[in-house]
């Protein structure tokens, strides 16, 4: 099935986010479209500055792999994958815990799913999960503050990373844009980079929420290597590869099983309530 336009060009953005350059023929495969289709996404990205297209492919114009695609645009990528694993990551909660919820889309579905436990306090830099925790009736909400990365909603610098050395929490959900189990994690930027370091010290259980978009790429900034985490939640549709990887450098690894969210998705959708209850909210 092809992809609509805009998530198309957010792919090719975050392809040359780490490999700097793309041929038309890993297009093709990846989006699932014509080479006609490609090549009209490489136009419509080559005016707007992104890339120069070459023969065969495009090159990056960004001196660097420091692109970071919209916080929208991330919410939007993989939506059902990212449910799925928001799910499994909701049962390593203990109601009454201290946790560490990071400014990542999978981690704001994670949030989603918070809100109706019990005595939990929630620490994050995240301004949408501030506002998604606000209807909590028994969670405790801290906002780490911290300057305003605008277009993804995360709050870092020096304000944040005072914040996080002065804290212990139980566990620390981080969003992870990219990782290869021999290389270790990686992301957009370096100021990330340090939030998601001082988040990893602060935690007594590290867990990490990906995709199967984000194995084998890297990025710009160098996180650390896979051994800082303890728990990879993904979906199933990740290469057994990697799971072996993880495995075998001691990181527990747990799959969301996509396709049981999808079938639990139409049974709420086509189930409906019988009798008098059905016409009341």
């Amino acid at each position: 099935m092809s992809v609509m336009a805009e998530e198309r060009r957010f792919r090719i953005r975050e392809m040359l986010s780490v490999q700097r350059t793309v041929s038309a023929s890993e297009l093709r495969d990846l989006l699932q479209v014509t080479a006609a289709t490609v090549r009209r996404d490489l136009a419509v990205l080559e005016k707007e500055g992104v890339l120069v297209r070459s023969h065969g492919g495009a090159v990056s114009r960004s001196s660097t792999t420091n692109l970071q695609p919209s916080y929208d645009a991330m919410g939007r990528n993989n939506r059902v994958e990212k449910q799925a694993i928001a799910r499994e990551a909701e049962r390593l909660v203990l109601d009454g815990e201290t946790v560490f919820l990071e400014g990542s889309s999978t981690v704001y579905d994670l949030a989603q799913r918070l809100c109706h436990r019990n005595r939990l306090t929630v620490v994050t830099n995240s301004p949408p999960i501030v506002f998604q925790l606000q209807r909590s009736p028994n969670a405790s909400v801290i906002c780490t503050g911290g300057e305003l990365r605008k277009d993804e909603f995360y709050l870092s610098g020096v304000w944040t990373e005072h914040a996080l050395s002065e804290i212990r929490v139980d566990r620390a959900f981080l969003g992870v844009s990219a990782i290869d189990p021999v290389y270790g994690i990686s992301t957009a930027s370096q100021a990330e980079a340090q939030i998601k370091r001082m988040i990893l010290k602060a935690a007594r259980v590290r867990v990490a929420l990906a995709d199967h978009s984000k194995f084998g790429n890297q990025s710009f900034a160098y996180v650390g290597p896979v051994t800082d985490i303890d728990i990879m939640v993904t979906d199933s549709g990740v290469d057994t590869k990697y799971i072996r990887l993880l495995r075998e450098a001691g990181v527990e690894v747990i799959l969301a099983d996509v396709r049981a969210l999808r079938n639990d998705s139409m049974h709420s959708e086509f189930v409906k309530p019988r009798g008098r209850a059905a016409s009341g909210h």
